[in-house]
């Protein structure tokens, strides 16, 4: 199936991105691919090199007649979100990721594409190998570990690059600049819990919320997409009469959870009770979400040989449906400066139950570290107020707009000559590498662009096709037509 994206335009590009879907590449386990893209730099780059925190660095002098223009910089990131469904068998540590066509997009036979941010990966690739692009000195920043705690662009050292312009290669509209985003912070709750043995006549069952979109936990928490996490304990606030056993939903920081399970017990005199308010709640997410997310469901199935037979005690019950149901997960508030614009939100990534613990994770965004400490604290008091404890890892800065950014204006003039509009300049809820990257380099500008894609970090994700060539087209006339230095 890979092999049919290499008829597509520009062939460069998709030859380089399906070399990339081949090497697996979650977050946290790059070397295969930054070992890959070490050798192809060796070969199509001046310099080529790996920095202490495994980032992946290319440098390229300019083309003749170029060499008076302002140098540029390449960014992209390496690594993946690892989500499949559920009756799919991959293993992202060892398997490639398989590309389908699917009428004017491309996307993946049941797991993440991967093209956050393997298109900008490509497309860096691209640029080094085209030997008919004009371009000034050029730099490439190829990061690793961006989705699960923007790790390589924190590890890079001050005054690694000497590039003016940063193109960062990590958006998802052909027709936006993103010129500012969120801070984020992940939040860790953690706290022991009791146990007791289940008496009387009950029987177990398995309780499911699935089928969910899901979703980027920055750029898609506005969508009024549900939390499988959330919904699970909405229910159990409904059936008071259950006892649970344990439960998990989500497995990634900066998703929003697709599915939630559980194991609980149910006496045999509310079974059908249990039954019933089952249908309820279906009846309720079918009614709430018809628009939003249709699909998504609540079943249960009942477990005729549930060992160990134990429970959480009624109170470590409680105070776990308390901490979970009164945690903030969506959108806290909406920018006051960009109508539209998400300010702060919180996600509930992953809730479980294990060895003992109940373990929650949490990633917050602001582009107001005045709120974000705000809601910090209120989580703190939450937290602690329930005897559970609290800690907050991975900040980063938000990165600041700059409308009156010398790049701005020339990549608005290229885009505008090229197609014959205005491109939409705005910030984004989501976590970008600009504003770590920029301050350790000083006069450094930045902008974001990329081609177009649809549902990143699910396995519904989709590369628009017809928005590569654009994409491409564009960073090509961006390097062409770089200021010349003063």
């Amino acid at each position: 199936m890979n092999e049919n994206i290499l008829k597509l335009e520009p062939e460069i590009f998709w030859k380089n991105f399906r070399e990339i879907t081949l090497i697996p590449r979650p977050s946290k386990h790059e070397e295969k691919i930054t070992d890959f893209l070490l050798n192809f730099g060796k070969k199509f780059a001046d310099k080529s090199y790996k920095d202490s925190a495994g980032n992946v660095i290319w440098s390229k002098k300019a083309t003749a007649g170029m060499e008076n223009r302002q140098p540029v910089v390449l960014q992209a990131h390496c690594d993946m979100v690892p989500q499949k469904n559920e009756n799919k068998k991959h293993d992202f540590l060892t398997d490639s990721i398989t590309t389908v066509i699917d009428g004017g997009f491309v996307k993946a036979d049941g797991t993440t594409l991967g093209a956050d941010d393997g298109a900008g990966v490509a497309a860096i690739m691209s640029v080094f190998e085209d030997k008919n692009l004009q371009h000034p000195d050029i730099e490439a920043l190829i990061t690793v570990d961006e989705e699960t705690g923007l790790t390589g662009a924190n590890g890079l050292k001050p005054g690694t690059l000497s590039g003016k312009f940063l193109l960062n290669l990590d958006s998802e509209e052909d027709n936006i600049f993103y010129i500012g985003c969120a801070g984020g912070v992940n939040v860790h709750i953690a706290k022991k819990l009791e146990y007791e043995q289940v008496s009387g006549d009950y029987k177990c069952f398995s309780v499911k919320v699935a089928d969910f979109m899901g979703g980027h936990s920055g750029s898609d928490i506005h969508k009024n997409r549900p939390n499988a996490v959330k919904l699970l304990f909405r229910f159990f606030n409904k059936v008071n009469y259950l006892k649970v056993k344990s439960f998990e939903g989500g497995n990634m920081h900066n998703a929003i959870p697709r599915e939630a399970v559980a194991t609980v017990f149910v006496p045999k005199t509310e079974e059908e009770n249990f039954k019933n308010a089952v249908k309820d709640f279906q009846k309720i997410l079918s009614s709430e979400y018809h628009k939003s997310d249709p699909d998504g469901k609540i079943f249960i199935q009942e477990i005729a040989d549930c060992k160990e037979n134990s429970s959480l005690t009624d109170e470590s019950f409680k105070t776990v449906k308390m901490l979970i149901s009164t945690i903030i997960s969506g959108v806290y508030a909406m920018s006051a400066d960009m109508p539209g614009l998400v300010e702060t939100s919180n996600n509930l990534s992953v809730a479980k139950t294990e060895n003992g613990e109940l373990k929650i994770l949490c990633l917050m965004r602001s582009s107001s570290q005045t709120q974000c400490d705000y809601l910090k604290g209120v989580m703190k008091f939450q937290s602690e107020f329930l005897g559970a404890e609290i800690k907050f890892t991975d900040e980063y800065p938000g990165w600041q707009p700059d409308t009156d950014s010398v790049l701005l204006k020339e990549a608005t003039a290229v885009y505008e000559k090229l197609f014959g509009e205005k491109p939409l300049v705005t910030a984004i809820h989501a976590g970008l590498e600009c504003g770590i990257i920029t301050a350790k380099h000083a006069e450094m500008e930045a902008l974001s662009l990329g081609p177009t894609m649809f549902g990143v970090h699910t396995p519904n994700e989709k590369l628009e096709i017809k928005s590569v060539k654009k994409f491409y087209t564009l960073i090509s006339e961006i390097l062409k037509n770089s200021p010349e230095k003063k």
